[in-house]
């Protein structure tokens, strides 16, 4: 967990090991009270979704 001035990036780890990544407002996040190690839920809602491979 990551916090500057406005916002705040969130790494999830997922079962397995993979992470995902989220910017959410500090204020959010200090409100939420996380910190590194609590379990958390994660909901995903995007209207549009990039990918790419190599």
């Amino acid at each position: 967990m990551a916090h500057g001035s406005v916002n705040s990036e969130i790494i999830v780890e997922l079962p397995g090991g993979t992470e995902i990544t989220s910017i959410i407002t500090k204020n959010s996040a200090e409100k939420l009270g996380l910190k590194e190690g609590h379990e958390i839920y994660t909901v995903i809602k995007a209207t549009s979704a990039m990918l790419a491979y190599d």
